[in-house]
């Protein structure tokens, strides 16, 4: 990927003047009374000629040549207008350059650097991302056979989430990874037709001066899955909520994944800039009667809970979203759409999922990574008519999330 230079202009410094030089002939001095005397006689003839051309008007007083013609006087002013417009413009386009070139003068080179795995930049933490078409192109084929093994009856989307790194670093550290735009269009353009795709990431860059990835953690804020969240509704034919209208709540002092994995013996508080600038962690009561019941990691038996464990704190207050990664989160509604939601996600799904509880009858929430069972069985079983998979391009290309997508096919 080229880089193009924040300057749009270059220094023209290269014009040349010719200079000549006065050269004494071989006869010496005996030339010199030859040119005084064809120097006073062109004194003379050019005095002669002022003399002339004043008593008939030819020049002015200034000695400046005039017209006695009116259509000469009006060639006159024009041209005079003309200069005067084009000094004007020079000195309003020179105005213009300096007022660009001002504009153009970068703000402060701020340097990122690595903590680990961890690219620290601006005060905020950053993944990097390594993903390959190869991967790309797997994932797109796992996603395209879930769709073949559920059939016709139900629709399928496939969400792919793109990292902070994307809308956060700055072009010159856009090259220390792969392209997660590139790698997305590619799973999306290889899933299949019979997988409704839903891009996010232009909802997501035009928001990127706002509060949507969290700055220690690697997941993004509920409000940039709410934007997601939009998108997902157009493609699934649903109203939505609005955000404007939803009570919030906040858990302040988040210090996330990012920070946690650079947590070393030497540096048991982890990276200094990163424990400097914690996040907040904002989540939204979604209105309505519903009732959501979880199976928690290590439990045997599910039990009933809240949407938002608002209890959640310090490191895991991410986990306040649906309780966190967990097998599963079975949540009915008083809603009367007809239709059943199942979502298949990584922790992205957690922030995203307690908005969908508006627009179906029943929405489950599955961690492949933990659940146990033939989720396409379950979902045929209790008739789901809508599956969203939704994975970070991070996960989606890990071997980890592939075999575990797999998994659930069997």
């Amino acid at each position: 990927m080229g880089r193009r230079s924040s300057y749009g202009y270059n220094s023209y410094r290269s014009r040349s003047y010719g200079y000549g030089s006065y050269r004494r002939g071989p006869g010496g001095g005996g030339g010199k009374k030859i040119i005084i005397i064809i120097a006073s006689v062109c004194i003379l003839a050019a005095a002669t000629a002022v003399g002339l051309c004043a008593y008939f008007g030819v020049f002015n007083r200034d000695g400046i040549q005039t017209s006695q013609t009116e259509e000469s006087k009006k060639t006159s002013a024009s041209s005079g207008a003309e200069n005067s417009a084009a000094e004007k413009s020079g000195k309003e386009k020179e105005s213009s350059t300096e007022a660009s070139v001002q504009s153009s003068t970068p703000a402060k080179d701020i340097k990122g650097t690595f903590d680990g795995n961890v690219f620290v930049y601006d005060k905020q933490g950053y993944e990097i991302f390594y993903g390959t078409d190869d991967s790309a192109k797997e994932y797109a084929s796992t996603v395209a056979g879930i769709k073949k093994s559920l059939g016709s009856g139900v629709k399928v989307y496939n969400m792919v989430t793109p990292t902070h790194s994307l809308f956060g670093l700055p072009e010159k550290y856009q090259e220390l990874g792969n392209d997660e735009k590139a790698n997305i269009n590619l799973i999306y353009s290889s899933v299949g037709s019979d997988v409704t795709t839903i891009d996010v990431s232009k909802s997501l860059e035009s928001h990127k001066d706002e509060y949507i990835y969290f700055k220690t953690d690697h997941n993004w804020t509920a409000l940039g899955a709410y934007y997601a969240y939009k998108d997902f509704c157009k493609a699934a034919g649903v109203n939505g909520l609005d955000i404007k209208n939803l009570p919030s709540g906040e858990i302040k002092n988040f210090s996330g994944s990012l920070l946690v994995s650079t947590k070393t013996q030497k540096k048991p508080n982890g990276n200094k800039v990163l424990a400097a600038n914690p996040d907040t962690v904002k989540y939204y009561t979604i209105p309505g009667n519903y009732t959501c019941t979880l199976l928690e990691n290590g439990k045997s038996s599910p039990q009933e809970v809240s949407l938002i464990a608002a209890f959640a704190e310090g490191s895991n207050a991410y986990s306040a979203f649906i309780w966190g990664n967990n097998p599963y989160m079975d949540i009915k509604t008083d809603k009367k759409t007809g239709r059943k939601l199942c979502i298949i996600k990584d922790s992205y799904g957690c922030a995203f999922a307690p908005y969908t509880v508006n627009d179906f009858d029943e929405v489950y929430i599955i961690d492949p990574t933990y659940y146990d069972g033939n989720i396409i069985d379950f979902i045929k079983k209790n008739k789901y008519t809508d599956v969203l998979i939704l994975n970070s391009v991070m996960t989606a290309n890990t071997k980890v999330r592939l075999d575990e997508l797999k998994s659930i096919l069997k």
